[in-house]
């Protein structure tokens, strides 16, 4: 049994061989050649729904063992919550996050828009961090909110059609809670 795949590849062939060939004779031009290339395919490889209190940090560590562009859709309850979104490939502790300085390959600082949708670079198999910020209220520059969350996580990993998809392409740790230091 033949892959749809395979047989539009033959079909696509058969049809520039014919051409040619009838194209041979006189001063006709030659034919142009199509090349059939796979689309690349994406499907969802996780879903999570978790409460998120105000004012933590919640980092979720994410093992990929096929690499593929990977888009992150997380969504909230409350339209009037700043849930600031990163994601890197360094579990940062509590001073780097507060302090600014994990090194992130995506962040978005905002409260809108809600839902948010990230997408990376092609990544490679690995370990990776995503990490959510409820932003607690600030009475002197308006941001933030008193709003214990509760989220939905949804992640999708594109890959190229020609490469090998793998049945277990995400491994979701379970969402920590990045405490202070205890002094």
């Amino acid at each position: 049994m033949r892959s749809g795949f395979e047989c539009a590849v033959r079909v696509a062939l058969a049809g520039a061989l014919l051409s040619a060939m009838v194209g041979c004779g006189g001063d006709s031009p030659a034919p142009a050649i199509v090349v059939v290339t796979p689309e690349p395919v994406r499907g969802v490889i996780a879903q999570a729904s978790f409460p998120h209190p105000n004012g933590d940090w919640i980092s979720l560590p994410l093992v990929l063992s096929q690499g593929g562009v990977l888009d992150i859709t997380v969504d909230w309850s409350y339209p009037d919550t700043w849930m600031y979104v990163y994601f890197g490939r360094t579990s940062c502790e509590y001073v780097q996050l507060t302090g600014h300085t994990c090194p992130f390959m995506l962040s978005s600082e905002t409260k809108s828009p809600k839902p948010r949708v990230l997408y990376t670079e092609k990544l490679d198999p690995g370990t990776y961090y995503l990490v959510l910020y409820n932003v607690p209220r600030d009475p002197r520059t308006g941001t933030g909110s008193d709003n214990t969350e509760s989220v939905a996580l949804q992640l999708g990993l594109t890959v190229s059609a020609s490469g090998q998809r793998s049945t277990d392409a995400v491994h979701l740790g379970r969402p920590i809670v990045v405490s202070p230091p205890r002094l």
